[in-house]
Parts: structure tokens; sequence; C-alpha cells
């Protein structure tokens, strides 16, 4: 069976509660009874031990008084009251008693016996005859010569021990049951004020969806771990938000392009079958019709080399690659349809450099940055391209003097489907996706790409490459 953590988190902390309360009343209790013990034991040991001066004189001979009790106390201080004193011989004759015996005699056991033939002192608590049990000592009395003359025991009742110690296991037992009810209450009330955030952030993920996901959880104490929890899941609730953003807006601006050729196409094609036997213009309205098909299939590859970079960021093979190599293969390419459109393309400088990645991707990456700067700049303009190494990175810079960018668009040039005014580029329009390629396969490749822009003036592409003797 399940359980909710507020239910299991009760259970560990009454749990550990319990076990504490009863390891702390096992160690006080033990910790006690050996300080009474110790205090019983200095009692008796201290009466013992008197009486052995008392009813022995030097010459071995037992003197025991009838009222050796008094004269304890009397002459020498030792306060008797409440001790058992016996004395016996070596073969168990009682020798003598305290009046507070009555009659009765105090046990040896053949053990204790044996201990004191050999001239040990024993210490043992005595099983209940009566009410209560007796801590008692036995001390024998051994000379040289005459060994073993006698045994001397005394004992005190456990009365007060045994009543205080059944006192602690009543307060223990009540106490311990009171406590383990009231901690399950508390741990109960405290693991629900402290799981009430998480279902707070149950219930605001439960109402988030696709189209609500401008709502955020509320953080009330975001530093400890559910405040962390929550900031996690807005983190994640944005990204879901910009990719669904990204996705509505991707599927508007591509239904927006494809429908533009489609349409033209339509037209074309319903005023061609109207116009009969005009050859020449059912023609133009084919080649017409062709740029348009042509249009739509840069758009739609494109969009599958945007997909296809995506999906290949994390499998994509990672190889050393010889930029210089590669660039100058993408520059000879392009230099002619340069050339063609009198735009000048130089490369002013292409150092030996080695990044990692995958050839036909960075290629692709060239390629895109090279024929975008060509495309935007006038006949008699000028495109440089360069190469070089800069603090671990591969530097390609790739400069023209051609329509620039305004402030104001710099910031979107990279997003898809984004195109700068046609009035602004002297008519010059395109799919909006070349540079968007390129930001998506330098990202892939931990690298990044910056713009510096003038309108009238040209503009400056940076493309950073981490070397390939710097990629972990």
């Amino acid at each position: 069976m399940a359980f909710s953590i507020r239910t299991r988190l009760t259970f560990w902390y009454t749990a550990l509660l319990t076990v504490s309360l009863i390891v702390f009343a096992a160690t006080f209790s033990y910790t006690l009874s050996r300080l009474f013990m110790s205090r019983l034991d200095a009692q008796v040991g201290s009466v013992a031990n008197m009486m052995v001066h008392t009813v022995m004189n030097p010459r071995g001979e037992i003197l025991l008084p009838a009222d050796f009790e008094i004269i304890l106390e009397r002459f020498f201080g030792v306060r008797t009251a409440g001790s058992y004193i016996q004395v016996i011989d070596p073969h168990g004759n009682i020798l003598g008693r305290s009046a507070n015996l009555e009659g009765a005699s105090l046990p040896i056991s053949k053990e204790t016996y044996e201990h004191a033939v050999i001239g040990d002192t024993t210490f043992e608590v005595i099983p209940r005859s009566g009410a209560y049990s007796l801590r008692m000592v036995t001390k024998p009395i051994v000379f040289k010569k005459q060994g073993l003359v006698a045994i001397v025991q005394v004992g005190t009742s456990l009365e007060l021990m045994e009543e205080i110690f059944n006192s602690l296991i009543y307060i223990f037992t009540i106490g311990i049951g009171v406590a383990i009810v009231v901690a399950g209450g508390v741990g109960m009330f405290l693991a629900r004020k402290a799981l009430y955030p998480v279902t707070e952030i149950t219930s605001a993920a439960r109402r988030i969806e696709a189209e609500s996901l401008n709502e955020r959880i509320d953080v009330a104490m975001p530093n400890d771990e559910i405040g962390m929890l929550a900031t996690t899941i807005n983190e994640m609730i944005e990204r879901l938000e910009k990719s669904f953003s990204q996705i509505k807006q991707f599927t508007a601006d591509a239904s927006h392009e494809l429908k533009t050729p489609l349409t033209i196409m339509k037209g074309e094609m319903e005023i061609a079958l109207r116009s009969g036997d005009d050859l020449k213009y059912v023609k133009e309205a084919l080649e017409s019709s062709l740029e348009e098909v042509d249009r739509m299939s840069d758009i739609v590859n494109n969009l599958l080399d945007l997909t296809k970079i995506e999906a290949e960021r994390e499998a994509a093979p990672i190889i050393p690659v010889q930029v210089d190599s590669v660039l100058t293969e993408r520059f000879n390419a392009i230099k002619r349809v340069a050339a063609e459109k009198g735009v000048e393309l130089v490369m002013v400088k292409n150092s030996p450099l080695t990044v990692s990645g995958e050839p036909v991707r960075i290629g692709q990456l060239l390629s895109n940055l090279i024929d975008n700067a060509v495309k935007y700049t006038p006949g008699g303009g000028r495109v440089s391209v360069s190469s070089e190494s800069e603090n671990g990175f591969a530097l390609i810079r790739v400069i023209d003097t051609g329509v620039g960018i305004s402030i104001e668009d710099q910031p979107y040039i990279f997003d898809r489907f984004f195109r700068v005014d046609k009035a602004r580029t002297g008519g010059i329009g395109g799919a909006g996706l070349g540079l968007s390629i390129c930001s998506e396969i330098a990202e892939s490749l931990k690298g990044t790409i910056t713009i510096e822009s003038e309108p009238g003036l040209g503009s400056t592409f940076t493309l950073r490459l981490p070397l390939c003797n710097t990629v972990a």
C-alpha cells in the first residue's frame, strides 16, 4: 500500500522520536541505578568495615557485644539504621545479628561463601524474600595464622530504589505514550504545512495548459528546496511557452511563405487556361510557376535543414574540421557568382584553424554567410573574408559594403522568416531562413554569430567557433 509523503514523514518523525525517548529512558534509568548502587555499596561497605574492627581484637579473637549496633553509632559514628547486620563463623553458624532482623537470618550462597574463604568481598542483590530486595555485602575476616575467622554480612533494603524506579517506569510509559500521540499530531500538522506549497504547485501546474502558458507559479521563498522546485518549473514553463510561441510563429510564417507562391501559381495557371492558344503567354506562365516552385523548394529545403540541425544537435558526428580548407572551397564556389554580379570578393586572411564539428554543416554555415553578404551588396561593392585565431576561438569575419541593416532590425535578423523591408534592400528579398540556419549551426557547435552594421555602409558578421584543442 502506497502512503503519501505527508504520512511517511509523520511516521518517520514519530518513530524517530519514540526510539529517542526509549533510548533516553533506558540510559537515564541505567545511570540512575548505577548511582544508587554505588551509594548503597559505599554505605554497607562502610558498616561492614567498622564491624570488622569492632568484633575482632588484634589476637584474632571474636568480641561481639550484644549491643554492637549502639557501639558503632556512638563510638564510631557509623549509622546502622536501616542496615541488617549479621556475623557468622566459618561453618555458617550465626555469632550475632542486628535487632532489626528479628530472628531472621541473612542468606549466604555457596559461591559467595567460596569467595569469602579465599578472602574476597562480595556485593550482591538478594532477591526479595519479603516486600523488597536487599543489597548486601559479604566481607570475610581473615588472619594469616587462623585463616577465615568470621564473615560479616551487611544488607540494606532496596525499597526506596525500587519505588523510585517503579515510578519512573510509570512516568516514562505514560510520558512516552503521550509524547507519541502529540508528536504524531504535530508531525502531521508540520508535514501538511511544509508540503502545502507542493500542493499549490501541483494545482497551479494542472491549471497551466497550452493556452495559458503565460501563467507562473507563485514563489514565496525562492531559496528553499520547494522554492527552487517552483522556480525550476517556472523556467520549464517559460521554455515551453517560448517553444509553443515559436511553433505558432513558425506555422504562421511557413503558411504565409508557401501561400504566396501557391496563390501566384494558381492565378497564373487560371489565366493561362483562359488564354486559349496564346502559347507565348502559357510559356511565360509556366516559367513564372517554375520560379515559384523553386522558391517553395528553397523554403521547404531550408525548413528541413533547420529541423535536421535541431535533431542532430546531440547525435551529429563530431570530428576535427580544417576550417581554412572548407572556407577556401566555399569561397571559390561563390566567387564566380559574385563576379557575375559585379561584386569584388576577396580573401584577406585564411589562417590554418581546426574546430570540432561536422564538415557539411560548417561548410553550409560559411556558404550562407558569404552568399548573404554578396546578395545584399550592390554591383561595384566589395565583400572581404578573413579567418584567424583569437583566445582559443576561430574568428571568421565577413565584411561587405552592402545596404546595411538598421539598428532596430539587427536583434531580429537571426529569427526565422525575418526579412528587412525590401524598400531598404533595393527590392532584394528571400525566405528569411539563411541567417536562422547559420545561427542554429553555430549554436550546435557551441559558437556565436554577431553583427555590426550601419544602413548604407555595410555589415560585418563575426563567427566565433571554439578551436578543436579547447573543446572538452
